[in-house]
């Protein structure tokens, strides 16, 4: 059996580098400074919503992306839908 490789992508490699790169020269809290700040902010906003009303919420958002059969398009006139009727078979070929 061979051994797998180890194959590294170059996105990969050059995320690797920048984040060395940022640590090396201190930038990297400066960094992670606004994702701090937007962190902080949802649980901020998540901290206000009352327990119920933020489990409420959940299950509704869970309920909607997970039902199994969407909600069916109403329909805009009341007539009766068309019969669909059998193609007709074509008449056979004589040479």
């Amino acid at each position: 059996m061979k051994a797998p490789k180890l194959r590294i992508r170059p996105a990969v490699a050059l995320l690797i580098v920048l984040v060395a790169w940022l640590l090396l020269t201190g930038i990297a809290p400066a960094a992670a400074a606004p994702a701090a700040l937007i962190v902080q902010g949802g649980a901020t906003i998540l901290g206000t919503i009352p327990g119920p009303a933020l489990l409420v919420l959940v299950l509704v958002l869970g309920w909607t992306l997970n039902r199994k059969f969407p909600p069916a398009a109403v329909p805009t006139t009341t007539a009766p839908a068309p019969k669909r009727t059998k193609p007709k078979r074509p008449a056979p070929r004589t040479a």
